[in-house]
């Protein structure tokens, strides 16, 4: 045994150590007794449990040692271990001739100075994510991104050069490592299979050893990976669902070759310390290399966040405005989009770099690198540019509202973001909200590559307290103005806002508040007007004592207490607000609420005396923009601010000082039924989101209280986020839109939230029916498709409704063009004239008289005569007028019931829609916007009012005619019937038409009014227009009989009187005559219409000469006579079926049915018709 030993080691020694046993070295038996009494080798003596009991010569044992040698290793060896061991020998071998390839290679190198102007690729993956941690993780973790489970996407996938070498994800060390365990594996496995004199034991302790070796780095590599998911869990907001999100791991973008340069910009020290007070401004690094290294990036922050202003500025100072790009920002509203770019100008010190562009004006400029702008206009320039390629991000803000366009531009954009990537100059996507929901922004079906990267900003928010109601009250309103009462006599200063659904609500409230605290003004001695009741004016009040003389006093004594006090005066904004108008009540059903609501309220006690005035202030989205920005005003010394407002408080706007939030838990929405196109107001509860963001309104200045006037368990029952507006809204405009940019199948569209299919089917068929939209087979499956039409592109130039549209590319056929704008204007904007029902008075006497004098003044309006039809809209035309002759004055257009805000809009429209004219249609002359325009007289009222039928030609109805049912009174008086629905419905009762009750009817919208569906801005249409106006919309039927077909000069046709039905209902119509269908029955009659002579007058002298008469044609027995048969076949043959195209062939061939008209009559008349022929 020794003498082995000694042998093997001089063995190694001469072969450098790495020798190994063959087939040729000496073999010494071993005797199994001397192995079993000594046990000092265990490589070379087997077990005694082995021992066997026939002696026999290790040679012979070594076919079957081996073998079973072999079946042990196989057994402890998988077939993945092997595959894995394979592919480790493999790349060693490939890494054997890595020097002599990059020898090659580098004869290709460039110079020096060309690699300088290159961008390197080389380190890319090395970036380490910064953590928000304060420990950092170590290294080795965070580059370790194979130990996540995530898909490679567009998001994380480097698009750097495949290497000529399979390479691994991981780190150089962990590479060393498991290639140095995994070699030592494939050496002992090499041994094993070469060396036949091996015993299975040795073979088995190295299977142990290697197992234990990588169980050990199994074990590590899991609590490595269990790291990385806690760090990169620190990014998941709270509200994120964990089965939904997939950890992040860092990763280039896929475009490299665009060099940013970074801006330094330089602002005053304040602006500088207002910026670091946000939240959001300690996380610039972490976002501006989540847009970098993302191709979407979705950011929650709560409102005050600062994440509006704060990063468009950290992008452009990062350098994504190099080579003149642009940071693109949409707002969901206009007066957002507004003050967003004064805002971050002011802070940047560039108010030229900042600009915004809105539906009817902008800023913008050559020097401009953020615009913000609302999403329409995004919207509208993607139909020209859909790559948008003048932009480097684009970052759709409030996407928590969920308004229809940014729900439609963030499907496009997760299409486009994508497929920038790959160009130089990538496009980034930003989605920003407060409250967002996840599950519709990460679902695969919108990101398909990838979910985007979420980050999560904490806002500037101080801790609110919520308190519920034990019991949830049955109204509403007397519960929220006796918590505001107890609140402002109870509770420290501080202001209280208070959430009511609608505008209706608001002047109620506001009306209770100043009647129990109202705010009182005194004029002190020294000219100065005060508050009475503040603490200032007690101040002043001591002073004026102290200093006062006898006669003062005396006369103070004399007079009464009162007499320096002014007039007890209600703020403006209560009066004006209630001359404004309100949607919320309309009919008896709102004047018995409230009157049911003061005799709750009536039981309070009196206030104390020592009780601080209540300065209340409405908010609702119809009030005026100087009227809504007073709430940002500080209130006056010595009261307590007050705001009550609808749910446009909930995230557009921080009002400051904000103390006390009490929310009644409902809201106000306009549901629309997208297939019977009926829109009503519901009062509906809030969303769990919703209620969250009106109590978040209590912490922005301090820590807060908000008051939910309903129990914990009718919160729980809320929906936890609101319907987007996609799904309540007409999808025309959005279908259309989509056409024009060869989207075939709207339904496909990845919409985050998919809108029925039965709306877009609707709205589908309407824009067939109107003609914009043409409906064919495709090419490559023969399904049915509708494409975009010519009208149809003209159409989508303009920023109105395709209906709207439609009337504007009418009027300019009639030069109607003025009046049109004027009229499509108006009809576009929402609520332009108060509504009679909801004016309102200081008394029921004032309130009669102020509804009666707005009644009065439309009569006026309408006049009298044909004009008079036009109705409804008419009125509307001469509102404008007036309107724009007081100059727009909010107090002369409340007196007329007209919104003043609302005419502002109208105005800016016509100066857009008159500018789009002008440059889509080639007139010869110019539409001028003239502001006075005169009305329209009796022959432009009857071209409008076509006009209107035809462009609103799904939206006409018809009286029910109550004689025709035998006078059933079950139908009321004044009913009307509509094309989609089953229910009657009825003109308004504040329409000039009321009373006249035409047979047909057109109207804008149908909105549902306490239990009736009122019709609003009517207009009358006649019965005959609907089959020449609507001809879509038509049913013919079969025509008369025992009525032959005539010819129709004015159609240049054969026409049959056919009877015809309307809409779905198949109203009744007058017969008309239609064109005779293309057959062999046509050409018959054209035939015996042309030998009478009704075709070419000319023949008709010889008429009476004819062999036989011209119903000859069209008796069964025609074909007997071969002169039937000739003519019949001429014209067949040359297609000829109208007069035009008759004259058409006799220019080509004067001869033309010359022998088979002449075949009808006697011979001696043939040189007479020739010499004649063709006739004229």
């Amino acid at each position: 045994f020794r003498l082995v030993m000694s042998e093997k080691k001089k063995q190694k020694r001469k072969s450098g150590g790495n020798a190994k046993f063959s087939s040729k070295t000496p073999i010494i038996e071993v005797n199994d007794e001397y192995g079993a009494g000594t046990g000092t080798n265990a490589l070379l003596i087997e077990p005694a449990a082995k021992k066997s009991k026939t002696e026999k010569n290790s040679v012979e044992k070594l076919p079957e040692r081996k073998n079973l040698v072999r079946e042990k290793r196989e057994a402890k060896v998988s077939k993945t271990k092997l595959k894995k061991l394979k592919q480790i020998a493999e790349k060693k071998k490939k890494k054997e001739t890595q020097e002599d390839l990059l020898a090659q290679l580098s004869q290709y190198r460039l110079d020096d100075k060309k690699l300088e102007v290159l961008a390197s690729t080389a380190h890319r993956q090395d970036k380490v994510k910064k953590s928000r941690v304060t420990d950092e993780p170590d290294a080795s973790v965070v580059q370790r991104p194979h130990k996540v489970k995530l898909r490679r996407t567009l998001h994380n996938k480097a698009a750097v050069q495949e290497n000529y070498y399979e390479t691994d994800s991981g780190s150089d060390e962990e590479e060393e490592e498991a290639d140095e365990v995994k070699e030592e594996k494939v050496e002992e496995e090499t041994e094993v299979s070469d060396t036949i004199d091996q015993d299975e034991d040795s073979v088995q302790n190295a299977l142990d050893s290697e197992e234990v070796k990588e169980e050990k780095m199994e074990g590590e590599k899991e609590e490595e990976e269990k790291n990385v998911m806690e760090y990169k869990r620190i990014d998941r907001p709270e509200d994120e669902d964990p089965d939904v999100h997939i950890p992040h791991v860092p990763a280039p973008t896929l475009s490299s070759g665009w060099k940013r340069i970074p801006v330094v910009v330089n602002r005053p020290e304040k602006i500088q310390e207002s910026r670091q007070n946000l939240p959001i401004f300690g996380e610039e690094q972490i976002i501006v290399e989540a847009i970098h290294e993302n191709v979407s990036v979705v950011v929650c922050g709560e409102t005050g966040s600062g994440k509006t202003t704060q990063i468009p500025q950290m992008l452009y100072e990062a350098g994504y405005c190099t080579d003149g790009k642009l940071i693109g920002v949409t707002e969901p509203r206009r007066v957002a989009a507004v003050s967003m770019a004064r805002r971050v100008g002011e802070e940047l010190g560039d108010t030229q770099a900042v600009s915004y562009q809105i539906r009817y004006e902008g800023t913008k400029n050559q020097n401009t690198k953020i615009l913000f702008m609302t999403d329409g206009v995004l919207m509208k320039e993607m139909s020209t540019d859909i790559s948008l390629s003048k932009y480097s991000v684009i970052i759709i803000d409030e996407a928590h509202e969920r308004s229809l366009y940014s729900d439609v531009l963030i499907g496009l954009l997760s299409r486009v973001a994508p497929m920038r990537a790959k160009t130089q100059i990538p496009l980034k996507l930003v989605i920003m909200s407060a409250t967002l929901r996840l599950d519709d922004f990460l679902q695969r079906r919108l990101f398909p590559a990838g979910p985007p990267r979420v980050l999560k900003a904490e806002a500037r928010q101080f801790p609110v307290t919520i308190h519920f109601d034990r019991k949830t009250p049955k109204d509403f309103m007397v519960a929220a103005f006796r918590k505001s009462c107890r609140i402002h006599e109870t509770l420290p200063e501080g202001g209280i806002l208070i959430f009511v659904p609608g505008q209706r609500d608001v002047q109620l409230l506001i009306k209770k508040l100043q009647e129990r605290y109202p705010v009182k003004y005194e004029k002190m001695r020294d000219g100065e007007t005060m508050v009475k009741g503040g603490k200032k004016w007690m101040k002043k009040k001591e002073e004026e004592a102290a200093t006062a003389t006898l006669e003062e006093l005396a006369r103070r004594g004399l007079g009464p207490s009162r007499s320096g006090v002014k007039e007890e005066e209600e703020e403006e904004t209560g009066r004006d607000g209630e001359e404004e108008g309100a949607d919320a009540w309309d009919g008896e059903e709102s004047d018995e609420e409230g009157e049911g609501a003061d005799d709750e309220m009536v039981p309070l006690a009196q206030p104390p005396p020592d009780c601080q005035p209540l300065f209340c202030l409405p908010l609702y989205s119809l009030l005026s923009s100087a009227q809504q920005r007073r709430v940002f005003d500080p209130p006056p010394e010595g009261t307590r601010l007050c705001v009550i407002a609808t749910n446009v408080a909930e995230t557009s706007l921080t009002i400051p000082g904000v103390k006390y939030v009490l929310d009644s838990g409902f809201e106000k929405r306009r549901l629309f039924d997208p297939v019977t196109g009926v829109s009503q107001f519901v009062v509906t509860r809030v969303s769990q989101a919703s209620a969250d963001q009106r109590a978040g309104r209590a912490g922005r200045v301090g820590p807060g209280h908000a008051y939910r006037l309903y129990s914990s368990a009718v919160f729980s029952e809320f929906s936890k986020f609101s319907r987007p507006e996609i799904m309540d809204k007409p999808a025309d405009q959005l279908v259309l839109q989509l056409k024009s940019m060869n989207i075939i199948k709207v339904v496909n569209f990845p919409f985050p939230s998919t809108p029925p299919s039965d709306s877009l089917e609707a709205a589908e068929k309407r824009l067939v029916l109107m003609g914009a939209l043409d409906v064919g087979k495709s090419a490559k499956t023969g399904e049915l498709q509708s494409r975009i039409s010519s009208l149809g592109k003209t159409l989508v130039s303009f920023p109105l409704s395709p209906s709207y549209a439609k009337m504007l590319a009418l009027a300019h056929q009639q030069n109607l063009l003025p009046f049109a704008i004027q009229l499509v204007a108006v009809l576009s904007v929402r609520e332009p004239l108060v509504a009679v029902s909801s004016l309102r008075g200081s008394s029921d006497e004032e309130t009669k008289a102020m509804m009666t004098m707005v009644l009065r003044q439309r009569r006026l309006w309408v006049g009298k005569g044909p004009s008079r039809r036009l109705g409804d809209l008419l009125v509307l035309m001469r509102a404008v007028t007036e309107s724009e002759k007081v100059q727009l004055d909010p107090v002369s257009c409340a007196k007329m019931g007209i919104r003043a805000k609302a005419m502002h809009e109208v105005r800016k429209l016509r100066v857009q829609l008159t500018n789009v004219v002008n440059t889509s249609f080639s007139t010869q002359a110019d539409a001028v916007c003239d502001q006075l325009l005169r009305p329209p007289n009796d022959k432009e009222a009857l071209l409008l009012r076509q006009m209107v039928c035809c462009g609103l030609s799904d939206r006409i109805a018809k009286r029910v005619d109550r004689s025709m049912v035998g006078g059933n009174e079950e139908i009321p008086k004044g009913a009307y019937q509509t094309q989609t629905l089953e229910d009657y419905v009825y003109i308004d009762a504040s329409s000039m038409l009321m009373k006249e009750e035409p047979d047909f009817v057109v109207f804008q919208e149908v909105i549902q009014i306490n239990e009736r569906k009122c019709m609003q801005s009517v207009s009358a249409v006649e019965g005959e227009w609907l089959m020449r106006l609507a001809e879509p919309y038509c049913h013919y039927g079969e025509p008369e009989k025992d009525v032959e077909p005539i010819y129709s000069s004015g159609l240049d046709a054969v026409v049959e009187s056919v009877c015809v039905s309307f809409g779905p209902h198949h109203w009744p119509l007058p017969n008309t005559l239609r064109p005779v269908h293309m057959n062999i029955l046509m050409y018959k009659h054209f035939a015996r219409l042309l030998l009478a002579g009704e075709i070419i007058a000319s023949l008709s002298q010889w008429t009476p000469s004819l062999l036989a008469p011209p119903s000859t044609m069209l008796k069964s027995w025609a074909k007997l006579q071969k002169r039937t048969d000739l003519l019949l076949n001429a014209l067949v043959e040359k297609d000829v079926h109208s007069r035009s195209r008759l004259l058409q062939v006799w220019k080509e061939d004067k001869s033309y049915l010359l022998d088979e008209y002449s075949a009808w009559l006697p011979e001696k008349l043939h040189d007479t018709v020739q010499v004649a022929w063709p006739p004229d």
